[in-house]
């Protein structure tokens, strides 16, 4: 990177979608950054511009994420998913903020947007540890956060590396963003997440209806067992605030509607790391 501020790497977990890759790539190559690219496909991606880990040995999107942290040595890092481009000036916006911000650790765009009603739900559903910030912006931001969008945010890589990514969890990991930024903010609890309306970013969500209502229902109703788990022992009312997400989930509303059949069969068919089991999946 240039000399204007701390180096960054843009770094891209992705597996069997290399035509999202094609598309998003000039987008990446624009910025002048490093690109580090961990492919868990059979056939590695190639491209002029990229450096590719081939890892089809490892399983799930947060090893993938930790290979990449491993692999890099830049000072703060952005996070892409293979369908999400940003706009030129997004390195330059993140080294002026993370020289400029000394006591802030993440930043990121607003990607999904919300309607009223919506918002006014997700009040109800999201309450104690299944809070989410993330489910209550109505558009640009520049606002703190106790979670940033898990298709495109960067991060200083020290504190990153600090708690790392929950590599028990397979596949795409249903909210493992969300608990690694719950993670992040426990070890750096003086510190800061914050929005930042400066940057752009668009995330195409290429293949967002390849899973089943019924399917996502099991995932979403893992992950919120495994949330009242791992981040609501303590709190008396944990059991209700996970009534209230589940009932939630339940709905079919939002952008990535699950049937309630699904969530139901998810509260006796999940392990104890947010994971469906197999016989349940199948």
């Amino acid at each position: 990177m240039t000399a204007t501020g701390p180096t960054v790497d843009l770094l891209v977990p992705t597996r069997n979608r290399h035509d999202c890759l094609r598309r998003s790539l000039p987008s990446w190559l624009a910025t002048g950054a490093r690109i580090i690219l961990c492919d868990q496909s059979p056939q590695p991606f190639a491209a002029d511009g990229v450096r590719v880990l081939h890892r089809p040995d490892i399983a799930g999107l947060p090893a993938a994420r930790n290979v990449l942290l491993a692999a890099s040595d830049a000072k703060v890092v952005v996070f892409l998913d293979d369908d999400c481009e940003i706009a030129a000036d997004f390195v330059r916006v993140i080294q002026r903020l993370a020289q400029s911000e000394l006591t802030t650790i993440a930043w990121g765009p607003v990607v999904e947007q919300r309607g009223r009603w919506i918002r006014r739900a997700h009040r109800i559903g999201h309450l104690g540890a299944f809070h989410d910030s993330r489910r209550l912006v109505a558009g640009q931001s520049d606002l703190s956060t106790n979670a940033l969008f898990g298709c495109c945010f960067a991060v200083r890589r020290d504190a990153a590396q600090r708690v790392g990514f929950d590599a028990r969890r397979p596949g795409y990991a249903l909210g493992e963003d969300f608990d690694f930024f719950r993670r992040l903010a426990n070890a750096h609890p003086q510190a800061r997440m914050r929005f930042a309306s400066n940057l752009t970013a668009v995330h195409r969500r290429d293949g967002e209806d390849r899973a089943a209502p019924f399917t996502r229902g099991l995932a979403k109703s893992a992950f919120l067992l495994w949330v009242a788990r791992r981040h609501g022992q303590g709190n008396p009312a944990t059991l209700g605030h996970l009534v209230m997400a589940l009932l939630c989930a339940a709905s079919g509303r939002g952008q990535e509607p699950a049937d309630w059949h699904g969530v139901l069969a998810g509260l006796w068919r999940t392990d104890g790391h947010g994971r469906v089991k197999k016989s349940a999946a199948s």
